[in-house]
């Protein structure tokens, strides 16, 4: 190792609380570097940190890692600069071009400042935990600097704990595990020798993603996410909203060796995975919430299909569509269709999100629905195999709920989610984050709601099932209001008087009115129909693009047929009396479709929608 060590500032041991540091520099030359396209995994990412931009430091990772006693400052310093040196992605850049369009640019040179904070024994921790949080808060620069910050805590002569913080374009949580378990080899060894290969590097997964075995990969999951978008719902929550709280999204936590064990349970008893049936308790109080029977969410999927892949430290996060069925008279069903459902998604979230991005917007065009991938699930993959769970009895389920903690996290008042629910551990101990939109699931909802798991699977485990009705006396999470119109129409409970109170809104319309339909399709609900007075020309089109444009993502779609007429009816609540009034256009306003045409708009059984 090369390195350039500054002095600390002061050499006497720290007293008083007050901390000595000093700074090392890991000085790196002559390594493999270059550039290349973003990987998918890291494009992904990079959309979401740019929408979270300038306080976008949330999504980045933290790692502690407690040192062995006899670790020793040089082997610390020395292990930290292997894993720069093994991993490009950790000596990277992502400067944008003038285009916008961002980059990977891998320094086969450079520095890494590692600070050194030595402390009293008493203060370790604390010392630690500041560290962390202060080099977390702070946004990564990702076009001047590495995607890793580094704190190593000393006491009584010897370090005690490593900090790192690293950008979420280097890794994602199952790269943070191989990076800790690298760590400690390479601790333990000192020799980068006798650690296993460090897996995919970067540059050589975004040549992968290029080649025609990874182009083949992504065009499987655009099929799948096509075939989802097609009838998927626009929101897990197609209710009335609530007033907002402050901070407006706030977070809540649990640590739970109860839902841990209960999950283990009843993955055993009906033969899914743990992950499962704690995915399809989530859906059944979500039900309850919205009183929807279908949970549109997004997965977190991991990517990692190789044995290489598996001992990347790089990002591979990205997510796919899932609907989740719930089933009103069973939670054994819900959680057996949340493991059918949750099984192909995970196999389906490797594509570019270019694609995905494109694919999404044309079917938000055809079907007039904010679609979007809104509410996200993260069940954190933990590697290495998983021991037996112990056999357990409800009561002895029921015992373990007294060591459960709750607690809130540090909401914020930005944010584009409408759920975040962060599982990070299911092992030996849940450990779970939940952040919302208050104005859908409050702080205290948000609370019952992970409280709640541990209950209805506890007692899903006794019982042998549960209905809905159950599982929210269990809760006490209560439902959302819904619009006294509410209908649904194509897979969207929407409400007709916000779509046509939406029309009326319309730059230059006079007057409005939406009627529904029968569909024929089985399913599908009804079929929106709108009508529009303007005081400029306009046509179906325009109208849809600008429709679009105002969709709340809620309550609100396009209407299916625009009918574009001279004047108002004198009876506006009356479809017969608008089709009674000249026509000036009328068409679906989507590309594709037959275009607009002027006469008489055909006859049909309608109601109307508000």
């Amino acid at each position: 190792m090369t390195g350039g060590t500054a002095a600390p500032e002061a050499a006497a041991a720290p007293a008083d609380g007050a901390d000595v540091r000093e700074r090392v520099v890991l000085e790196f030359t002559g390594l493999d570097g270059g550039g290349a396209e973003l990987t998918w995994g890291q494009r992904f990412v990079w959309d979401i940190l740019a929408a979270l931009a300038p306080h976008n430091h949330f999504i980045s990772l933290r790692l502690r890692v407690h040192l062995p006693p006899d670790a020793t400052r040089e082997r610390v310093l020395g292990a930290l600069h292997a894993l720069v040196r093994r991993h490009e992605v950790l000596r990277t850049r992502f400067p944008a071009g003038p285009d916008g369009e961002p980059r990977q640019e891998c320094d086969g040179q450079g520095a890494l400042a590692v600070e050194i904070a030595g402390t009293t024994p008493g203060r370790v921790r604390r010392t630690a935990e500041r560290d962390e949080d202060r080099l977390w808060h702070e946004p990564f620069r990702h076009a001047q600097e590495w995607p890793l910050r580094a704190s190593v805590v000393t006491s009584g002569g010897r370090p005690r704990q490593v900090v790192l913080v690293l950008s979420h374009l280097a890794a994602d949580a199952w790269g943070l595990t191989a990076l800790r378990a690298e760590f400690l080899a390479l601790l333990r060894g000192g020799d980068a020798a006798q650690v296993p290969p460090a897996g995919v590097q970067s540059r050589d997964r975004a040549a992968y993603e290029a080649s025609e075995p990874g182009r083949r990969a992504g065009d499987a999951s655009l099929a799948y996410w096509r075939q989802t978008l097609r009838t998927a719902p626009q929101t897990v929550f197609p209710n009335l909203s609530q007033p907002g709280e402050r901070p407006l999204f706030p977070g809540t936590g649990l640590q739970s060796v109860a839902l841990a064990a209960a999950a283990q349970a009843v993955a055993g008893r009906l033969r899914v995975s743990p992950s499962a049936a704690l995915l399809g308790a989530l859906a059944a109080i979500l039900g309850v919430r919205t009183g929807t029977g279908a949970v549109p969410l997004a997965l977190a999927t991991g990517n990692r299909f190789t044995p290489a892949d598996a001992a990347s430290v790089g990002t591979y996060y990205q997510v796919a569509p899932v609907l989740l069925p719930v089933d009103a008279g069973s939670l054994a069903a819900t959680v057996r269709a949340a493991h059918r459902a949750s099984s192909l998604a995970y196999l389906r979230g490797n594509s570019d999100p270019r694609e995905v991005a494109r694919l999404t917007a044309a079917e938000r065009v055809r079907r007039g629905a904010a679609l979007g991938t809104l509410s996200t699930v993260n069940i954190a993959p933990e590697a290495g195999p998983a021991l037996p769970p112990a056999p357990r009895t409800a009561a002895e389920l029921r015992a373990l709920t007294a060591d459960t903690v709750l607690a809130d996290l540090e909401g914020r008042d930005e944010e584009q989610l409408k759920i975040y629910f962060h599982v990070k551990a299911l092992r030996s101990r849940a450990v779970v984050e939940l952040f919302t939109d208050s104005r859908y699931l409050d702080a205290a909802s948000a609370r019952a709601l992970l409280a709640g798991l541990e209950t209805v699977l506890i007692e899903l485990c006794e019982a042998g099932d549960l209905d809905l009705d159950r599982v929210a006396e269990l809760t006490g999470v209560t439902p959302l209001g819904q619009p006294a119109d509410a209908v649904v129409a194509d897979h969207c409970r929407v409400s007709p008087e916000a779509v046509g109170a939406l029309l009326a809104a319309l730059p230059g319309a006079t007057a409005a009115r939406v009627f529904t339909e029968p569909t024929g399709e089985e399913g599908s609900g009804v079929r929106l129909v709108g009508y529009l007075v303007t005081g400029r020309p306009t046509t179906p089109e325009q109208v849809h693009a600008a429709v679009l444009d105002r969709l709340d993502g809620a309550l609100t779609m396009a209407p299916h047929h625009y009918v574009l007429c001279r004047h108002a009816p004198a009876r506006p609540e009356s479809r017969a009396a608008w089709e009674r009034v000249p026509v000036v256009l009328q068409g679906s306003g989507r590309p594709g479709d037959p275009p607009a045409a002027a006469g008489p708009t055909p006859t049909t059984d309608a109601s109307p929608g508000a």
